[in-house]
Order: C-alpha cells, then sequence, then structure tokens
C-alpha cells in the first residue's frame, strides 16, 4: 500500500472518529440577549423583558443523557463603549439573588446557589422544551462548563445575567461539544 494510500485512510478513519464521537455547534450570543424567554416563562421573571430572545441549540445535537461541553470566548459590556467582560462576566460585580439597577432581579437568582457567585453579564444556560419553557434550573457557563442533556430538553439556550439589556454592547462566541463516552 503506498503512503498516500495510507494517508488517505488514516484520515477517513479520523473524520469517521470525529464524527461519532464529537458533534461540534457554534453559536453567536449577542450581549442583549436574554437567557430564556419571559413568554413561555411566566412564573420565572427577571429584568424588564427589554432583552433579545435567547440564542438556541436545538435538534440532534441536544439529546437527553448525552454529556456535554460549552465553551466560549469573547466580550460583552452593560453600556455601549463601556469596558468588555468575558464570559465570566464583571467580576467585580456579583448580580445573584438581589434586585438589579432596574428594580427586577437578575436571572442568576433561579440558578442552584450552590454555583454562586454569579457574575452581572455571565454566560447562562438554560435547557427547555420546544415550546421554550424550563425543563431544569438555568446554570452559569462562565468560560466553560460539562452537563449532561436532562430528561425532556429539546433546546439549550444562552443569554447574559443581567437585569437591564437593551444597552449592552459586544457578543460572545458559544461553542457546544458532544464529550465522548468513555
Amino acid at each position: 500500500m503506498s503512503a498516500k494510500i495510507a494517508m488517505v485512510i488514516m484520515a477517513t478513519f479520523s473524520v469517521m472518529a470525529g464524527a461519532t464521537f464529537a458533534e461540534t455547534v457554534t453559536v453567536k450570543v449577542p450581549g442583549t440577549s436574554m437567557p430564556w424567554s419571559l413568554k413561555a416563562n411566566k412564573n420565572i421573571p427577571f429584568g424588564r423583558n427589554d432583552g433579545t430572545k435567547p440564542i438556541e441549540v436545538k435538534g440532534g445535537d441536544i439529546v437527553p443523557g448525552k454529556e456535554i461541553m460549552i465553551t466560549a470566548t469573547g466580550g460583552t459590556s452593560t453600556i455601549p463603549g463601556g469596558p468588555t467582560f468575558g464570559p465570566a462576566g464583571q467580576e467585580s460585580f456579583i448580580a445573584t439573588d438581589q434586585v438589579g439597577g432596574s428594580g427586577s432581579i437578575f436571572p442568576a437568582r433561579f440558578i442552584d446557589p450552590a454555583m454562586y457567585p454569579v457574575h452581572l453579564n455571565e454566560l447562562i444556560g438554560v435547557f427547555v422544551d420546544d415550546k421554550g419553557a424550563l425543563v431544569a434550573r438555568p446554570f452559569a457557563v462562565g468560560e466553560a462548563f460539562q452537563v449532561i442533556v436532562p430528561p425532556n430538553a429539546k433546546k439549550l439556550q444562552f443569554g447574559l445575567n443581567d437585569d437591564i439589556f437593551a444597552d449592552n454592547a459586544g457578543e460572545l462566541t458559544v461553542v457546544v461539544t458532544a464529550v465522548a463516552a468513555q
């Protein structure tokens, strides 16, 4: 067998292994994105409801029981032209269970307190059903988070931990990758 054919066969196996073990989806999350729809989750309110809709990963990439790794890069600000913060948010501003400048609570209020502190403009993820209703507690992603997709989940949504979204700027790049079975 020639070296060229052997390289093609090895490359083919590598591609096949990648398709079998690691599906990857990349999405862009604007700084104005809310983590879940308030219309679909009337009993889980936060902020002013002045942001844009959550960014979704859906379909064959979200399979209950599958373990996924979420990583994020980029930056957002709480005001146009203001300082930029990475996916872990503004380190000096803890925004968990208190009321924000709008007089409303932050989405982090609904995250498991064991994950506190959560920072202003930190990336948040949440699993929802086909109608956008939460099927599990929201979670702080920050720069990286590994999680098992819960039962009944059809979509994974992303947004920021803020109470006023309309004046935010910037964007995060979020990569969702299936974790290979051990």
